[in-house]
């Protein structure tokens, strides 16, 4: 069933109107007595009866009932349940920018595996350094990509896109949320608090902590469920870079032996978070 997404909050008459009521009309090829799911920028959903078709509007009716299921209530039926599961209840992708327009290929196969907020950043080794113009095209842009693809992979939440970000300013900006992994005993052993959310960066010199290893130790800890993966820029973090993060508390992991591209590397981790919290 087709989907859409809608500005205002669903009721019982809906109207459609710009590029969404153009993208029904002449590429969906909808027609009046068609049937479609909405949503709405609150996380409603429900499926509305196009009605009426004027030049640059849309007319619905709601047939169905409206609801809305977020991670909350998903984790309260889960608990209700004789089989109780972990979900992720939220997950940030930071990536320093890539060249050219790789970045929407990231956010494209980010919405479609689950993430909630994509953070673009600026390291010492980025090369794609966008003014102030070319950010705020580039944030619409990328802003319609993420719409488009939560309209494909039939997501009801479509990921939020953060300001362009120097990378040093987003760590101290977000160090206060984040909580650690202390060592337990004599053993070597590290447990995470759960005072926080957690900061997993990919490490192309990390040879000793797989990704999998933290997700699950993390997965098992008794905390929200919040991941920030951060994925450096082509070349890498510096050696002054991987001190800092690592000073705020973010812990380097492997994707393994070979060496990723940022763009890869960023799906590869996002593979393993969807995989290990079924989110």
């Amino acid at each position: 069933m087709k989907r859409i997404f809608l500005e205002d909050i669903i009721s019982d008459n809906v109207t459609i109107t710009g590029k969404d009521a153009r993208h029904l009309a002449y590429s969906l090829r909808a027609k009046k007595g068609d049937r479609i799911v909405a949503v709405d920028a609150a996380g409603n959903t429900a499926i509305i009866e196009l009605t009426n078709f004027d030049k640059e509007s849309i007319s619905a009716k709601c047939v169905s009932e409206i609801t809305k299921v977020n991670a909350e209530t998903v984790q309260i039926m889960n608990e209700e349940s004789d089989e109780a599961e972990i979900f992720t209840k939220h997950i940030t992708l930071a990536e320093c920018l890539p060249k050219q327009n790789k970045f929407d290929f990231v956010v494209e196969k980010a919405t479609e595996l689950g993430v909630d907020r994509i953070i673009p950043l600026i390291s010492d080794r980025t090369i794609a350094r966008p003014g102030s113009f070319r950010a705020k095209s580039k944030l619409e842009r990328w802003a319609r990509v993420a719409k488009e693809a939560a309209v494909q992979c039939a997501r009801d939440t479509i990921p939020e896109i953060g300001e362009i970000r120097e990378l040093s300013d987003w760590i101290k900006d977000i160090s206060r949320t984040l909580g650690t992994f202390r060592s337990v005993g004599n053993t070597g052993a590290k447990k995470f608090d759960g005072k926080g959310a957690i900061l997993i960066f990919c490490y192309e010199n990390e040879r000793e902590v797989p990704l999998q290893k933290i997700l699950r130790e993390y997965k098992n800890c008794d905390c929200d469920k919040d991941i920030i993966l951060l994925i450096g820029p082509e070349g890498g973090f510096t050696d002054h870079e991987v001190r800092e993060i690592k000073s705020y508390g973010g812990i380097s992991v492997s994707l393994g032996k070979r060496i990723l591209k940022t763009d890869t590397a960023a799906i590869s981790a996002l593979a393993s978070v969807q995989y290990e919290f079924s989110c």
